[in-house]
């Protein structure tokens, strides 16, 4: 008996395929077949018995029971809904009064029918309502990528009619969008006393090209939308000089306490004011806080010359 060598054995299995490849056909599958619902105008199945969108019926053999309790489910949080929004409900309580009338007939298909109008009426408003309101994070689209998702996502189930998953993400939405929102109020106002609080240390001819520095560093953070690290940044933004800004502290202090021992000081009218702003700018420079130490130093000199 001859033993077959490995390439044979690798050749008879090679010589399969056209045998598999006879064996096999493609299923091909054809494509679904969509028409636009008459009602809400969404794309629905050929075959649909209903809309799943705004529950039309398009077969009268459908089970109207089923569909009944389904929308009264949906009815009552989509009401909760409207409530916290303080939409009219006038015409969608009319219509959910009219089909408890025929329910209690046993007349399902016109109970429905009133359910469905309800149910339709309710969704639209929603619908209109949160459209306007969606359209107020546009301007942040292309600020935040976050909010781009969370908002492409949350107007998906609004086109949808999907309010359940849309009121989620809506949510998702407002909360982070409050947040970018105020980490970028903080960032420019600090950025604003920054700025500030340069041109405060020019007058006292404190150097400000590393502080200059630090804030351009804060601002291209900014631009990447990491506007907390940019207001971290810009808390520290007159450290590198903080030696200077105590040696004009020091000096500036000095032209004050000869203010303040002057016999006539003690009869001037803003005498406890300047004293006041003296004892903040202490606590600030205690605190670290060089912005508030400057803006001080401005606030109590222009308080001096008031006096002279």
């Amino acid at each position: 008996m001859v033993e077959e060598n490995i390439d044979e054995i690798i050749q008879e299995i090679l010589s399969e395929e056209k045998k598999v490849d006879e064996g096999q056909t493609e299923e091909i599958l054809e494509p679904e077949e969509l028409y636009e619902c008459p009602v809400c105008h969404h794309q629905v199945s050929e075959d649909a018995k209903f809309c799943p969108y705004c529950y039309a019926v398009f077969d009268e053999n459908v089970d109207y029971r089923m569909l009944i309790d389904t929308l009264i489910k949906k009815l009552k949080s989509l009401i909760i809904m409207a409530n916290k929004i303080k939409l009219p409900l006038t015409e969608v309580n009319a219509h959910i009064k009219e089909a408890k009338k025929y329910a209690a007939k046993e007349d399902y298909p016109s109970g429905y029918s009133h359910l469905q109008s309800a149910y339709y009426k309710l969704v639209k408003d929603l619908v209109d309502y949160y459209k306007g309101e969606m359209s107020k994070y546009e301007l942040m689209i292309g600020m935040n990528n976050e909010i781009r998702d969370l908002y492409t996502k949350a107007n998906a189930y609004l086109d949808e009619w999907d309010m359940e998953n849309f009121a989620k993400s809506y949510e998702e939405l407002k909360v982070r969008s409050e947040e970018i929102s105020k980490d970028l109020k903080e960032y420019l106002e600090r950025l604003e006393e920054v700025e500030h609080a340069i041109e405060i240390a020019a007058k006292y001819n404190i150097p400000t090209d590393k502080v200059a520095n630090i804030v351009d560093t804060a601002k291209d953070m900014a631009d990447s939308k990491k506007y907390d690290g940019a207001v971290k940044v810009l808390s520290e933004a007159f450290t590198p000089v903080k030696s200077e800004i105590e040696a004009a502290m020091t000096s500036f202090l000095k032209l004050v306490k000869d203010e303040v021992t002057r016999d006539t000081f003690a009869g001037k009218s803003n005498a406890k004011g300047i004293i006041m702003a003296v004892r903040e700018m202490k606590i600030y420079w205690d605190e670290n806080n060089l912005v508030k130490v400057l803006e001080k130093m401005e606030e109590i000199d222009n308080m001096l010359s008031k006096n002279q």
